[in-house]
């Protein structure tokens, strides 16, 4: 399966972001949506390979990787952030990013932990 996947972007050249909880809640309800945010964001106007730049890839789904389709590097969602060989889902990472970034007045590390 080839990577064409184009979505609506803002003005920054990333994918739209829930306003709401709600909306957020039904966006990223799985690991499979968090990794396409987490791949529009990284790539925006499509997959380019960090390697040899070509512009298709296929999915090794068993290892949540793309491989490129000319040199076979395989690339994750996750590689090269902070999110990168961590064992928590990323519904949860993602659950955490937004309660910190839009808590006022903010959002401690017990109440994060709790």
């Amino acid at each position: 399966m080839f990577l064409h996947h184009r979505t609506e972007v803002n003005q920054v050249g990333r994918p739209s972001f829930p306003r709401t909880l709600i909306d957020f809640q039904r966006r990223f309800s799985d690991e499979e949506e968090c990794r396409r945010y987490l791949w529009e964001s990284r790539w925006p106007d499509g997959y380019s390979c960090p390697r040899c730049n070509h512009d298709e890839a296929y999915e090794l789904s068993s290892r949540s990787l793309l491989k490129c389709q000319v040199c076979g590097y395989q690339g994750s969602a996750t590689a090269g952030t902070v999110l990168h060989g961590s064992k928590i889902p990323l519904n949860i990472w993602f659950c955490a990013a937004y309660l910190v970034t839009t808590h006022t007045p903010g959002f401690s590390a017990l109440q994060l932990q709790r």
